[in-house]
This record gives structure tokens, sequence and C-alpha cells, in this order.
């Protein structure tokens, strides 16, 4: 069985491989904590309205700072980014460690964990490095790699809590200490291991950008593109949907499910089993009929997940809901679960829509989309408190089924294209 895992990887780039061990370490770090986040806010006196605020002003900044780090990424270097990234998330979780009130909370919500974009830049250099007849099948093994991590992190990061005082500032507080050392550690690797440049992303000609001029540089980057447009229209949608619960659902799962940390990690850790075994095969049926037929089978999964989890009367139902995947069943990122399989496949579809020589700015442009989870967050906080807690967990999905899986009916399969 071990070598059956690690044949795929014999014949990987350098690059693919560096970039799946840092940012799975990445990931791990970064699991245990994010179901966390809130409920470790909420023990430090913010009401919901204040942890919409806090997750708000993280959108608000994360986002003024991707414009000018995709531009990065095509002027200098992927690697230098990524550097840039982790550097400023060490900063964030020492802050986080060592808060004493929500107010505490804000300059580490302004160096937010959406700084730590390892995921999107990975996935750049997989599209990049791969054939296109393989990537849905790496970017895949990708996931399989961070899952195989993932599933450990909720249930150790259930035993710290439940062991340093329980669902509370104290007990969470040392996951936030254990993170830093990740970040550290993943720090050196990327710093030691992954090659300073990646072809023609890294190595763009300085004159088609004028080298200093950003402002024209994203101007133009709609400009014979037919159907980027319809892309970042649904991607904000789509992340308007997903921040109106995410910060919400593991308060959701505690007050109004009863849930403890064992619960939390038992659902965290048997959805992701799912994904990873699920993932390979899913990603390989992509690289053969497409990424449109295989997300369409996969995510209306997600919403039977977020019913079952409402209708949920006992944890045994919450943990088959998690199975399923969903808003309301997972970290509320709905990247677990058998319908979280239709993710990496999403990914793949819409960074193999933008041209190679434009991806560094739509790294950028991608960045932007959380501009959308600042209404979205600050809403979500103010219906929770008035006591629409279901509404906030079932406006995501209509915003799917209505808006975003309409218009990307109409974008066309790349890799079925060619």
């Amino acid at each position: 069985m071990l070598e059956s895992f690690i044949r795929p990887f014999k014949n990987l780039d350098r690059r693919v491989k560096v970039a799946i061990a840092a940012t799975g370490l990445a990931n791990f770090g970064n699991r245990m904590t994010t179901r966390y986040d809130s409920l470790y806010a909420a023990d430090l006196r913010a009401d919901p309205v204040n942890i919409g605020l806090l997750t708000s002003i993280s959108q608000a900044f994360s986002s003024i700072i991707a414009v000018p780090m995709g531009w990065a990424v095509e002027n200098y270097s992927v690697k230098k980014v990524m550097l840039l990234n982790i550097a400023l998330f060490v900063v964030h979780l020492a802050i986080m460690g060592l808060a004493g009130n929500w107010l505490m909370l804000i300059p580490a919500y302004i160096i937010s964990t959406r700084l730590l974009r390892m995921g999107p830049l990975a996935d750049i250099i997989f599209v990049t490095a791969a054939d296109p007849q393989r990537r849905g099948t790496v970017i895949s093994l990708s996931r399989v790699v961070w899952n195989v991590l993932n599933i450990f992190a909720p249930m150790i990061a259930a035993i710290i809590v439940a062991s340093f005082g329980g669902i509370n500032a104290q007990g969470i507080r040392p996951l936030y200490y254990l993170e830093l050392v990740l970040a550290v550690v993943v720090f050196l690797l990327v710093a030691r291991y992954l090659p300073p440049t990646l072809g023609r992303v890294d190595k763009r000609d300085r004159s088609d950008s004028n080298r200093s001029n950003l402002v024209q540089d994203y101007l133009g980057v709609f400009k014979g593109e037919k159907h980027l447009k319809r892309w970042v229209v649904l991607r904000f949608v789509q992340t308007f949907a997903a921040s109106l619960a995410a910060p919400f659902v593991a308060l959701w799962l505690v007050e109004a499910k009863g849930a403890t940390p064992y619960i939390l990690g038992v659902l965290g850790s048997t959805s992701l089993i799912v994904s990873l075994v699920l993932q390979i095969p899913a990603g390989r049926l992509a690289d053969r009929v497409g990424r449109r037929k295989v997300y369409f089978a996969l995510r209306p999964i997600s919403y039977v997940g977020t019913f079952l989890a409402i209708l949920a009367q006992s944890p045994e139902a919450l943990v088959f809901a998690g199975l399923l995947g969903g808003y309301a069943s997972s970290s509320g990122v709905g990247d677990a679960g058998i319908s979280g399989v239709a993710q990496p496949l999403f990914v793949t579809w819409w960074w193999e829509s933008i041209p190679e020589e434009k991806r560094g700015r739509f790294f950028g442009v991608e960045g932007l989309f959380g501009l959308a989870a600042i209404p979205a967050s600050i809403l979500g906080g103010v219906l929770w408190q008035q006591g629409y807690m279901m509404e906030v967990l079932l406006i995501p999905i209509l915003l799917e089924v209505a808006v975003v899986m309409p218009i990307l009916a109409t974008l066309p399969d790349i890799i079925r294209s060619e």
C-alpha cells in the first residue's frame, strides 16, 4: 500500500513536490485552529456582530494586499511571494496566541489567515508544471496528501483543547502556538528547497509589464479573454455565499447542536477520510471526461449534507451529514466529505481557463474576491444575532443554485475542448 501511494510522486517535478509538502504542513496547522477561531473570539467577549466585523477586517486587508502580491508573482517569483505570505502569517499567529481580549485580535485579523494563500500559489505551480492531461490528477493527488495530514488535525486539536481547559480561550490558545511552530518549519522548507523561479510565470517579459506599471498590467488582464469576466462574477457570488456562513458554523455546531471538542474532531476527520478515498479517482475521471461533468455531479451533494446537518438530532447524524459535506457540516468552506471532492476539480478548471502568462495577476484578482466577504460576514453576524441562524446556513445554497451553477454551465471545459 505504501509503495502504491508513493509511486505517483516519483515522476513529479521538484517544484510540485515541494509545493505539496509545504502547503500540506501549512494546511495541517490551519485545520487545527480554523474551527476554533470564532469560539476563541467569543470567549474573549466578542459577540456575533464583532465576529463578523473581525472577518470583514481580515477580508478587506487581504484583498488590498492581493493585488501587489499577484503582480509580484509574475514580476519576481512564486517563491518570494510564498515566503512573504508565511512570514506575515507567523506574526498573525503570535498575536492570536498572546491576545487577552477580542480587541487585541484586530491586528491579527489584519495580518490574517487569508494572507497564507499557499493553496492558490501551489495550484499555479501544479497547473503550470503539469501536462494538461495530468493536471486534474496532480491537483487531486495534492489534496490526498493534504487530507492525509488533515485527518489527524481535528482530533489532535480536540485532545489539546480538552486537555487545556475545554472550549474556551485557555483551552484553544495552545493551538496557535503549535501552528506557529509549524509555520516556521514551512518557511524554512520553502526557503531551502523550492526553486527560485517557475518558468514563464516567474520570468515574464518585463517589457510587457513595463516593469513598474502595476495599474496598467491589471487593466489589460481581461483583454482578449471572452469568458474570464463571467468567472469573476461567479467567484464573487461564491465567496459572498461561503463567507456568510463560514464564521458561524462552529458556533452553531457547539451552541445549537451541543457538539463537544471530540465531536468536532470526529466530524472533521471522518469527512476528510471520505475525500481522501475519492479524490484521485475523481481527478482521473475529470481528466478523461472533463471538469464540468464531474463537478456538476458532486457539488449538489453538499446541499443535501447541509439540510441533514440542520435536521440532525444526534452526534451520529451530524457525522453522517459531514460525510456528505456542505456549509453546515464542515468548517464552512465545503472542502470535505463527498461533495468536497468537487472543489479541486473546480480549482483546476479555474486555473486552466487563465492563460499561463496571466496567472500571477489572477492570483491578485482572486484575492479581490475577498471584498465580497466583507458585507457577507457583517450581514451574517447581524442575522445570527437576530436569531436567523437557519437563514445564514441556507442562503449560500440559494445563491449557488440560482446564480453560481447557471453561470458555470455556460463556461467552456478547457480540457475537453483541447
